[in-house]
């Protein structure tokens, strides 16, 4: 009878975070939904404002560029406001600039309106990543890290089937409004979510922080055995630019290689740019097939990857990952006549992005950093991978122009030696507590 009971309260346990899980990993549908949301409204958007290659990546790059600014102040802000309460402004921020980017006039208007949705883009994927990192449970960290890039696919697959919809009118500008709908079921989801147990401890609010993880821990020696954990690891004093960039160095170059892996191995060119690939390929309704390929399979991908993330471990996720989109990549560049190749050297290399780097750079960026150094190398690494993302988006129009689909046999390459420097350098955090990973750099 009381291992029943035992089971029962793990059961209900269990269910309480991931219900929590969803709701903090909303913070990646509404990311999703606009990075998917330009793709099929871009073509429109195009004629109607006369836009060329270059304005065109302007438009694309200016939401990873808003989120700069953002992602400054609140790592500057983090130690005065909670994780949650900041993600919640971040979906307030997001219903503002898809209003903005529905009722634009002219370029200008859009790219000010892409800009400020690139402000909450910046708080969701910052904060989003460090609240769910914080409140999971060890054993399915990675499993919970991973929900938020499943969020942000499946807001790119339903930008996708809304901007399908809409092409045949160049109704783009209900495209883009719609974006107010899940960041309003995320702001609200948050706003009954609890706050991050270690940001309480942190705030000197053990209490309130107790009653969080005994809601989302099995047993009341786990959770103390937590709170001393969080407590022991906050005695030393929290971490300035100066120990991130020396002490931690390490793990910070560690990082810094793994982000430029994950912005020019060139996933940003299937997600933003697909209808235009796809089109210079000669493809008959080359923008809806070319999407929904795309959304399908990272969809697909991350969903099958879940299970796999706390069994096989961040780094043969990562391994297989980059070592699958090599041949695609080099497929699409050899048969880019070929209608079926194509499209499926394109599908077969996004669904191997979807399947590890995706999710896996994701989780693996909060949960490999020091507690001390968590927020303020979040910061860094979300800062250095939109302003890459930005650089990425607004020149590749115009290399698309000039070598067109060769560009991919770059991405083989890069794709490549990723898989050696990670074979080589990666740590692997499967079961490993954030703690223990924190004492690992300490000893280094």
């Amino acid at each position: 009878m009381e291992q029943k009971v035992k089971q029962v309260e793990v059961t209900k346990t269990a269910r309480i975070v991931y219900v929590f899980a969803v709701l903090g990993g909303l913070a990646g549908l509404f990311y999703g939904y606009d990075s998917g949301a330009i793709s099929l409204a871009l073509p429109s958007i195009s004629n109607v404002f006369g836009l060329n290659a270059a304005e065109r990546g302007l438009v694309v790059s200016f939401l990873l560029f808003g989120a700069l600014p953002s992602i400054v102040v609140f790592t500057a802000l983090e130690k005065k406001i909670e994780r949650r309460n900041v993600l919640i402004f971040g979906g307030i921020v997001f219903i503002i600039g898809s209003l903005l980017c529905a009722f634009a006039s002219n370029t200008t208007f859009l790219i000010v309106g892409r800009f400020i949705l690139g402000i909450a883009a910046g708080i969701a994927n910052m904060y989003g990543l460090i609240y769910l990192s914080e409140l999971a449970p060890k054993h399915i960290r990675g499993l919970m890290s991973s929900l938020y890039q499943l969020s942000v696919n499946v807001g790119i697959l339903v930008a996708y089937a809304v901007g399908a919809y809409n092409i045949s009118t160049d109704n783009w500008r209900w495209t883009l409004g719609l974006g107010v709908v899940p960041a309003a079921i995320f702001a609200i989801g948050m706003a009954c979510s609890p706050q991050s147990p270690r940001w309480l401890i942190r705030d000197g609010q053990v209490e309130k922080a107790r009653k969080v993880l005994n809601k989302v821990r099995t047993s009341e020696e786990e959770v103390e055995n937590e709170i001393s954990d969080i407590q022991n690891s906050l005695k030393t004093q929290e971490a300035g630019l100066y120990e991130l960039f020396h002490t931690f160095r390490p793990v910070l170059v560690l990082l810094l290689i793994l982000t430029v892996f994950q912005v020019f191995t060139g996933i940003n060119a299937a997600v933003y740019y697909a209808p235009e690939i796809f089109h210079n390929l000669g493809l008959a309704n080359a923008s809806i097939v070319a999407d929904f390929g795309v959304g399908i399979a990272l969809v697909v991908s991350t969903l099958v990857s879940l299970p796999f993330i706390d069994r096989l471990g961040r780094k043969k996720l990562l391994e297989i990952s980059l070592g699958g989109q090599v041949l695609p990549a080099i497929a699409l560049c050899i048969w880019s006549n070929n209608a079926t190749i194509a499209v499926a050297s394109i599908f077969l290399y996004v669904f191997m992005f979807g399947f590890g780097l995706g999710p896996v750079f994701w989780s693996y960026v909060p949960e490999i950093l020091p507690l001390k150094a968590r927020a303020l190398g979040m910061g860094v690494i979300t800062f250095t991978q939109y302003l890459l993302n930005a650089i990425f988006s607004l020149i590749f129009p115009i290399v698309l122009s000039w070598i067109g689909i060769n560009v991919f046999y770059f991405f083989a390459l890069l794709s490549a030696i990723a898989v050696w420097y990670i074979h080589k350098y990666v740590l692997e955090t499967k079961g490993k507590s954030l703690e223990d990973i924190e004492q690992y750099w300490e000893g280094r």
